[in-house]
């Protein structure tokens, strides 16, 4: 049943500023356990956890041997699946600059060798085939004869580049679900075609327009065989981010969530939120798609 793996990403920037070095400052970077934080998730009833893996480039926060043991340990004795968010902070796989990009692949695939001794128990990996960078170029070339030039030639750098990390790392390319994100989605369609990948589709960035004029059923409908992973959330202009509660945005379509009900989809489904953000989503899609059969999920503190 869709949605009987649905998921939280609970390691935001958010958690480790402000409650860890707000709290307790570089001290409590050290006393950080990343176990401890996915068994909170999976005691509040997630059945899958998003893992980002930013925090372990920017912060001093190690993983040893112990919490990568702990971590398998979790999954068999909650039934809780993982998927890892590749780092995406400051990094630009489609620059035109080459020593951008080959920083970018390099800080990617020794994200993926800190976490190594869980790659069998990750089963997707996301990633960001554009950045910021390639999303501000965007804005500033109007010119509709330019325009589909430089959206191949950023499309074709970002292969290259994802080229280079299956190549470094040896990672099955149908564990990496390439994410919809401020880059035309059927160029992002075009990426996955040609690696070979799957698609993670995140409904806020459809409903801000991010990806295009595209409508979030109709691209479900025509790419969910092919996506590996969901970040369910709607599109919200409020703060920092552009995620949102299910419900509290732009108009969130129910039939996209009878969709994932109706064709079985049996892969992630991702709340970027905070947890009580996605409590509120939870009551959404109880409201609106009964239908769907949902794990308990308890208001419980994950860390």
């Amino acid at each position: 049943m869709p949605l009987n793996r649905i998921g939280i990403s609970p390691l935001s920037l958010e958690l480790v500023i402000n409650k860890i070095l707000k709290e307790k400052g570089l001290a409590g970077l050290a006393q950080f356990s990343l176990s401890d934080l996915i068994e909170g998730v999976a005691k509040a009833g997630y059945k899958h956890c998003e893992i980002v893996l930013d925090p372990f480039q920017l912060f001093p926060i190690k993983i040893t041997e112990e919490e990568i043991e702990k971590i398998k340990n979790i999954k068999q004795k909650y039934g809780i699946t993982y998927s890892a968010h590749l780092p995406f902070i400051s990094i630009e796989l489609a620059s035109p600059n080459k020593f951008i990009r080959e920083g970018s692949v390099n800080s990617i695939v020794d994200a993926y060798e800190t976490f190594i001794q869980l790659e069998d128990d990750i089963e997707v990996y996301v990633l960001h085939a554009t950045g910021e960078f390639i999303a501000d170029a965007m804005k500033f070339i109007m010119d509709p004869d330019f325009y589909p030039i430089a959206t191949n030639l950023f499309a074709d750098l970002s292969i290259q580049s994802i080229k280079e990390i299956i190549k470094k790392t040896g990672i099955d390319r149908k564990k990496i679900a390439i994410e919809n994100l401020k880059f035309p989605f059927e160029k992002t369609i075009k990426m996955v075609e040609k690696l070979g990948t799957k698609l993670c589709i995140d409904t806020a960035h459809v409903l801000g327009g991010f990806s295009g004029e595209i409508d979030l059923v109709d691209i479900a409908e025509k790419y969910l065989d092919i996506t590996g992973e969901i970040h369910l959330q709607d599109y919200s202009e409020k703060g920092l981010i552009d995620h949102g509660a299910l419900g509290t945005g732009k108009n969130f379509p129910p039939e996209f969530l009878n969709l994932l009900h109706q064709r079985d989809f049996s892969g992630p489904v991702v709340f970027e939120l905070p947890r009580s953000e996605a409590l509120k989503s939870i009551e959404y899609i109880k409201k609106f798609a009964p239908q769907i059969d949902l794990p308990n999920i308890k208001d419980l503190p994950f860390y």
